[in-house]
């Protein structure tokens, strides 16, 4: 709850950081979890086609004959 005051007192009408706290744990509550993993910046994951390393194929310019 915030406090009352007289209208020429600004300062005595702002909330106590323990009233932010609180109303920003009930606003973060509300979130969804697609909304809490942007707020994060947590990136979207994409699909990519399975890769492989040329080192990884037969032939490959990984192997090479020792003499």
């Amino acid at each position: 709850m915030i406090r009352k005051a007289h209208p020429t007192d600004m300062s005595a009408m702002d909330p106590t950081p323990e009233q932010i706290r609180e109303r920003s744990l009930e606003i973060r509550n509300r979130w969804s979890p697609r909304e809490r993993a942007r707020r994060l910046g947590v990136k979207r994951a994409s699909w990519m086609p399975p890769t492989i390393s040329e080192l990884e194929l037969p032939g490959g310019i990984g192997e090479y004959e020792v003499n």
